[in-house]
């Protein structure tokens, strides 16, 4: 099923909305920023959105939006490639974080192809854009299939460049409940990357074990929130190095009885609690405060492009890359 709307009007042109359901599962996606607004699983909408263009420029949280080129910081906006050093836009303290000023969360996507199960949203972000280098051609499909949401991204360019994709939504299984702290989560990884206190990664891959970010057992998700190791945080706002079987995470609702199992290729995962939410308005009158959601963001490394260490995020020219994240619902 495929139904579509009138969202918002912004900078002088209609915003849709595109809605895609099978039943147990409908999503609503807006194309300015190829961006989800609602998961409703059961009835139950299990992501954070915003009822107008403004209020999610507003709310700063990229929530449910595609984002790019490269998700996540790269340190004082610059890396080297092919000999040539390019200088970014830094949007974050001294560093770019998601693209830069305006990055594809906030660009206007085209519908290019669409059927019952899914809709293909397109960009073009040309050279220089934020300071990248390479005209790129972006493709975002988004599918709804037996209980199943697939975010698809595929992409070239024009000249070697960068490029780490990511969504934004943020998740509150429990539905309407005013934090997430006691959905239930499982990270299928076994190390994590310490970072510095601008949340640039120190190249040390660091073992799990004994830690607060020890989510390899099922574990409600604000059980170590008095740990040290997250007050600079307010919660968690860290990568995992992701293991080899595809399998990211599995989160679950206790209240709605709503499990979402996350796969997805890309070798690491932000998981973020929302801890800088400052009672934004959100959806049909709520306030988002802190930990109203949490976000799970399959990547490559933050600040990889410039770590040996690091998978890098590198698109050849000429090249088309894709990337897939599968979110899959079910009620127990």
């Amino acid at each position: 099923m495929l139904e579509n709307r009138i969202y918002d009007m912004h900078d002088g042109a209609y915003v849709m909305m595109y809605t895609l359901g099978d039943g147990l599962l409908s999503v609503d996606m807006i194309d300015r920023g190829a961006r989800i607004n609602a998961i409703r699983v059961n009835g139950v909408d299990v992501a954070l959105g915003f009822d107008s263009v403004s209020d999610y420029a507003a709310s700063k949280t990229y929530a449910g939006a595609t984002v790019g080129r490269v998700a996540n910081r790269i340190a004082k906006g610059r890396f080297s490639l092919g000999g040539r050093q390019y200088l970014l836009a830094v949007n974050n303290g001294e560093n770019h974080l998601h693209g830069g000023e305006h990055g594809f969360d906030d660009k206007p996507f085209e519908l290019i192809e669409k059927d019952d199960e899914s809709i293909t949203l397109a960009y073009t972000s040309i050279d220089g854009e934020e300071g990248y280098p390479g005209t790129l051609t972006l493709r975002v499909k988004f599918t709804v299939k037996d209980g199943s949401l697939v975010i698809g991204f595929s992409a070239a360019s024009d000249a070697d460049t960068i490029w780490s994709p990511t969504n934004h939504t943020y998740f509150n299984l429990d539905g309407d409940a005013e934090t997430c702290l006691d959905n239930v989560l499982t990270i299928n990884a076994d190390r994590y990357t310490p970072t510095d206190g601008g949340l640039i990664p120190t190249g040390e891959i660091r073992s799990v074990s004994g830690t607060p970010f020890d989510f390899r057992k099922p574990i409600e998700i604000g059980a170590r929130f008095g740990a040290a190791e997250l007050k600079a945080t307010d919660g968690y706002d860290h990568n995992y190095v992701l293991g080899r079987d595809g399998c990211a995470a599995v989160a679950y609702g206790k209240k709605t009885g709503i499990e979402m199992t996350l796969s997805t290729d890309l070798p690491c995962m932000q998981f973020y609690t929302g801890g800088s939410l400052g009672g934004c308005k959100g959806k049909r009158g709520a306030r988002y405060g802190k930990w109203a959601g949490f976000c799970l963001e399959p990547q490559y490394a933050p600040d990889a492009v410039n770590h040996d260490e690091f998978q890098k995020p590198l698109l050849e020219k000429g090249r088309i890359k894709k990337h897939c994240i599968e979110y899959k619902f079910l009620c127990k």
